[in-house]
């Protein structure tokens, strides 16, 4: 249903801004003529990457919208002129601080799904996890050492621009290894 619902947008984009008889003075009004198309091919740009990335959860398309939204904020100008880029550089910095409040998870699974992702930690309960490690035997083989660690304390917290979250896993010999992140524009950063 998604596909469906996401080729229609994308045709009645490319109907909007390409086929239907579209208002060049207006556009010329706002923009400069030499920008016009370049503000058309953003505005597609914009509408089937938001879409595109909100329907089938692809991180890096939310990115391309938020850079075609930039780009037309460069291109637009203003009645006066002496505003223009103090105006600008005001409204860009407001829609990526809308962006990155978008982006930042509020729910302990993103974090979960980071630490999934990795190729040495699989969690599969908030209970415990298995960590995958390859080791290298005395005659030079190559095997996997599979460790189930379980989860002695996990803390998610959410602040509007950012979040934090930490895993602490613990051994069956009590030793403890802590996984310790940062969310900002919906990236988790270990430190």
């Amino acid at each position: 249903m998604d596909y469906v619902f996401m080729g229609l947008i994308f045709i009645f984009s490319i109907y909007l801004f390409f086929v239907k008889d579209f208002d060049k003075d207006e556009l010329e009004v706002d923009h400069p003529e030499s920008l016009s198309n370049l503000v058309r091919y953003l505005l597609f740009g914009t509408i089937n990457s938001f879409f595109a990335g909100s329907l089938f959860e692809i991180d890096w398309l939310i990115w391309i919208a938020l850079y075609s939204v930039m780009g037309i904020i460069i291109c637009t100008r203003s009645k006066k002129a002496e505003k223009e880029l103090s105006q600008k550089l005001t409204f860009a910095f407001i829609v990526l601080l809308f962006f990155s409040m978008y982006r930042v998870p509020t729910h302990p699974a993103s974090i979960e799904n980071y630490i999934n992702s990795k190729a040495m930690f699989k969690c599969v309960n908030r209970v415990e996890c298995v960590k995958i490690t390859p080791v290298i035997t005395d005659r030079n083989e190559i095997k996997t050492k599979v460790e189930i660690l379980s989860v002695k304390e996990d803390t998610f917290d959410w602040y509007l621009l950012f979040a934090r979250a930490s895993f602490k896993l613990a051994d069956d010999k009590g030793k403890v290894e802590e996984i310790k992140a940062v969310n900002i524009c919906g990236f988790w950063i270990e430190y």
